[in-house]
């Protein structure tokens, strides 16, 4: 059933523009930011909640630190509502997006793996998902690097490689994707989180965990999962981006810059970035290449645009794969 598209007002856009960017700001910090009451802000968030336009609380994490082994986009031709297809790739944990797009390939995914044991699972299980469904054929295109991930810049520290802890783990699956409730409609707490991690573990705790782990650039934000449309960026293009030899980083870091490009990864070939870029309409993504194409360095470029965009399930049931 197709879900009813809510009419919000400006000032309600405004709020989900700062959730965008910080979900875990408080009430009070959101309210002075906005020119509001902490009321307001309060009985906004449940209000966009409820209608489900704020669907769930991600933090978002740096896939180097986290899915070290493999990062994968999968391009799958067949029919896009095929629904046996859809469902069993919405059904795979290690799913980040999934998108019917325009051009020879007719669906676009994003999946993160830890292990490549779990890479080559979810091989043997594509296979069988195409062997079973109307799907003609599909190719993997591996991912070598991110440099921007739903809108946050993944920066180089100066710290040292280290082992993520059973805690660690633990916390990251409990917090990267919190589903919004009408019983819970705020960014969890604290307290909550360590009441759903694995093992409990108590509020100063968590605290101290989240710190570190944001220190070691391994959280890099916090953010909501919404319908673009509600912030007026409803056009979304997949972007792949070839680059001058040798240009490839200083491109990508120029190209990460623009608040257009909501994701940015850089691949194996000639096309060696592929870009997430949400825009108002098609003549600002037009306005967005011409900017785009001022820098010297890049040679070609080419678009999909996605035609339609699931919604991937919440859970605290989804987790990272780690063994």
């Amino acid at each position: 059933m197709t879900q009813r598209v809510h009419s919000i007002k400006e000032s309600e856009k405004a709020l989900l523009r700062e959730l965008l960017e910080d979900s875990r700001a408080n009430i009070q910090s959101l309210a002075k930011s906005l020119g509001k009451g902490r009321n307001w802000v309060a009985r906004t968030i449940r209000k966009l909640v409820k209608w489900q336009v704020i669907r769930a609380y991600l933090t978002i994490l740096n896939p180097a630190k986290v899915y070290a082994e493999r990062n994968s986009i999968l391009l799958i031709k067949s029919n896009p509502r095929e629904v046996t297809l859809s469902r069993a790739l919405l059904n795979m944990p290690e799913l980040e997006s999934l998108d019917g797009i325009s051009g020879e390939y007719s669906l676009l995914a994003l999946f993160r793996f830890r292990k490549s044991q779990s890479f080559n699972e979810f091989l043997d299980k594509m296979d069988k998902v195409v062997a079973a469904t109307e799907a003609q054929k599909y190719d993997l295109v591996q991912v070598l690097a991110t440099y921007k991930t739903h809108g946050f810049l993944v920066r180089k520290n100066g710290f040292s490689e280290f082992m993520l802890s059973d805690v660690d783990w633990s916390l990251l699956n409990t917090i990267r994707r919190w589903e919004a409730t009408t019983e819970e409609p705020m960014s969890p707490s604290q307290r909550r989180i360590g009441e759903e991690m694995q093992k409990e573990i108590s509020q100063p705790a968590v605290s101290k965990v989240m710190r570190r782990l944001a220190m070691k650039n391994v959280i890099l934000g916090h953010s909501i999962d919404i319908d673009f449309k509600y912030v007026d960026l409803p056009i979304k293009f997949f972007l792949r981006i070839k680059p001058k030899p040798g240009k490839v980083a200083k491109t990508a870091e120029y190209v990460s810059l623009f608040k257009e490009v909501w994701d940015l990864h850089r691949v194996g070939g000639d096309y060696s970035l592929f870009a997430t870029v949400r825009t108002e309409d098609i003549e600002d993504y037009n306005r967005f290449l011409r900017a785009l194409y001022r820098n010297s360095a890049i040679i070609d470029t080419e678009s999909q645009m996605a035609l339609e965009e699931w919604t991937i399930p919440s859970s605290k049931g989804t987790k990272i794969v780690t063994q």
